[in-house]
């Protein structure tokens, strides 16, 4: 599907994989339905990730090529002196505690812990050595700085199990989480029903997709990113249940907002003048499901 394609009605020429409902758009409904009550959004704790801060203390500078390429083949450059000169590596890892394992894997492979980054390490990174364990490694940053927020973690994973993550912290090495994050993000429901011959419509299930809501720090610009609720559920643990939730129409219509406090909001349907009356029929609000 083209980008600057029209989204439109379901019609019978159409299909699922023609239409496609846009995330900002969805969340404006929100933002004005929020406003017209004088509510906000209840924000939803994110799972952090492990992190593995390394501190240069060989005396040289140091440089090698970010492993997940975010710096798109540029070098990042280590300094051996001055306030920032460590270097922060993410895990690979589905979950907190395999994250966790392979710090831990490649703290004792390297004995990173009493040595800190070494030129061994720096080499050894986009190898199959490292691979498997890390998924990017940047810098420069301060070490003290970034190892003082690595906190105890007591994480209630989404099948109720827990998993407790302790901060290691050295001189020249320091490994586990920060403190979960509080997010804006929500889960929609699309309010899709099909009737049989003579029956009462039904809704589907399994029709959800979380939005996150990100702000810019320096722009104050609002960005959405869709996230499937299968990594929702690794993403906010026990608290993707109790994350805001929306019920809305196939066409992107905004039908009740659940705060998840015991708040519903309601909102009033959209004009239907025009609709084709046998591809889109109007209901009473929905309520998300629970």
């Amino acid at each position: 599907m083209s980008n600057n394609q029209t989204t439109q009605i379901f019609n019978h020429a159409q299909t699922w994989s023609q239409r496609v409902l846009n995330a900002d758009e969805i969340y404006a409904q929100i933002e004005d339905a929020l406003q017209t009550a004088g509510k906000s959004l209840p924000q939803t704790p994110r799972r952090p990730d492990i992190r593995l801060i390394l501190d240069n203390d060989t005396g040289q500078e140091l440089n090698f090529l970010n492993p997940g390429d975010h710096s798109k083949q540029q070098p990042e450059i280590i300094p051996a002196t001055g306030n920032e000169k460590s270097v922060m590596v993410m895990l690979k890892g589905n979950t907190l505690a395999e994250q966790n394992a392979n710090a831990e894997t490649l703290v004792k492979r390297f004995n990173l812990l009493e040595k800190g980054l070494t030129k061994d390490f720096i080499q050894a990174l986009g190898t199959e050595s490292t691979n498997d364990l890390v998924d990017e490694a940047y810098g420069p940053a301060p070490f003290s700085d970034q190892a003082d927020k690595l906190v105890p973690l007591d994480w209630e994973n989404q099948d109720g199990s827990t998993t407790v993550i302790s901060a290691t912290k050295d001189k020249l090495c320091a490994y586990g989480a920060r403190a979960a994050t509080p997010e804006n993000v929500f889960r929609s429901e699309i309010a899709l029903f099909i009737k049989g011959t003579g029956t009462t419509a039904e809704c589907v299930e399994s029709t959800a997709m979380c939005i996150a809501v990100s702000t810019d720090w320096k722009s104050g610009k609002q960005t959405t990113r869709p996230i499937v609720p299968s990594i929702a559920r690794e993403f906010y643990g026990a608290h993707y249940d109790t994350m805001p939730c929306i019920a809305m129409t196939p066409t992107g219509e905004v039908q009740s907002i659940d705060l998840k406090n015991g708040e519903i909001i309601y909102l009033a349907p959209k004009s239907i003048e025009g609709l084709n009356a046998t591809t889109s029929s109007p209901h009473p609000p929905i309520l998300p499901r629970q």
